[in-house]
């Protein structure tokens, strides 16, 4: 048996570091929630909690795992200071809560699988290397009029 000799190539898109995804979540979150003030997240919070759930999941999805809890972390602290609540007073409430989980969940599963994909190896075959399947002698298909056809008369 031929063992591959295949030699595996990294992704083409890069990680962002934990410290740079956090500081885009927190620009993003801010974009997000005076977005959400102007599309009615004032009376209505859960337009805004939307629009951070996809800041939380986009960040989430470029940066480390850390950059993500992060970046998810100041979504909450958006939606709960100034959407849910007023004046960026922080509270543990039923549905702050809930929302904290809901963008830590987000924010971290986005960054797994953003892991999963950039760290997904491709294999190329290496160069000058004898492939693990012989290459075939004639055509994969037999026509009547080739002299091995089982179909051909003999004339």
């Amino acid at each position: 048996m031929q063992r591959s000799t295949a030699v595996p190539t990294t992704a083409s898109w890069a990680r962002v570091p934990g410290g740079v995804g956090s500081a885009l979540g927190f620009g993003a979150a801010i974009v997000a929630t005076l977005l959400g003030w102007g599309i009615g997240a004032g009376s209505h919070p859960v337009v805004g909690l939307g629009l951070l759930a996809a800041v939380a999941v986009g960040v989430g999805a470029t940066t480390t795992v850390i950059g993500a809890v992060a970046a998810s972390a100041q979504c909450w602290g958006m939606y709960s200071g100034f959407e849910l609540h007023r004046l960026g007073e922080l509270r543990l409430d039923p549905a702050s809560s809930a929302a904290l989980l809901l963008l830590l969940g987000l924010g971290l599963a986005a960054s797994l699988l953003g892991l999963a994909v950039t760290s997904r190896r491709e294999c190329r075959p290496l160069a000058g290397s004898t492939p693990a399947l012989p290459a075939m002698a004639g055509p994969l298909l037999l026509r009547p009029s080739q002299p091995h056809h089982p179909g051909r008369r003999a004339g």
